[in-house]
């Protein structure tokens, strides 16, 4: 059974507790901890950007449970989160800042992302679309991170109707010998693109 509590527990103290190998059922421990008020989000968000990936790794997946759980807790970081995306090399954290994204951009959100999203600056949005786009076109983005990245841009075509494009010989470059995934999930948006034109 693990018993933790964040009551006076310090950045470095959570950092020590992610620095071991974490368990699902742990991970889910230290991310309900930390949609606590004791311990800020900002912490937790330079805890992704960490030079030892495995711990920036938990702290991705640690952050992405907490905005799943609690939109509230995270939303104040959200313009934080956008800015620091660009220092993001971490394919492991892309991965779960990208599902993050994905929430915020879906167009069946939840009206509390919705609204926080349609409150950042033109400026914050492209910046977002900027880092998506990057790492949707470098060769060693792994394929889960690409359909989560051909996924949010999708969603911001409304907003940046000049991606369309873009995103539509992406996706026809990918699905020439894309992964399983990558076919599944790319005919499906392509499919959409054709029929939005």
């Amino acid at each position: 059974m693990i018993i933790l509590s964040l009551h006076g527990m310090t950045k470095e103290q959570f950092l020590l507790e992610i620095s071991k190998n974490v368990s699902k059922v742990k991970a889910t421990v230290l991310a309900q901890l930390a949609i606590s008020d004791h311990y800020t989000m900002s912490d937790l968000l330079s805890l992704c950007y960490h030079p030892q990936k495995a711990i920036a790794f938990r702290a991705a997946w640690i952050l992405e449970f907490v905005e799943n759980k609690s939109p509230d807790r995270f939303i104040p970081l959200l313009v934080e989160f956008i800015e620091q995306l660009t220092h993001q090399h971490n394919a492991s954290c892309q991965r779960h800042f990208t599902k993050i994204l994905m929430n915020y951009t879906n167009r069946k959100a939840k009206t509390i992302r919705k609204e926080a999203f349609s409150h950042l600056t033109t400026t914050h949005k492209e910046q977002v679309v900027e880092r998506v786009f990057e790492w949707l076109i470098k060769s060693e983005t792994p394929v889960a991170v690409r359909v989560n990245c051909i996924e949010i841009l999708y969603n911001l075509v409304p907003l940046f109707p000049w991606i369309k494009d873009e995103l539509n010989a992406q996706i026809t470059f990918y699905l020439k010998d894309g992964s399983a995934a990558m076919q599944s999930r790319g005919k499906k948006l392509l499919m959409k693109l054709l029929e939005a034109s």
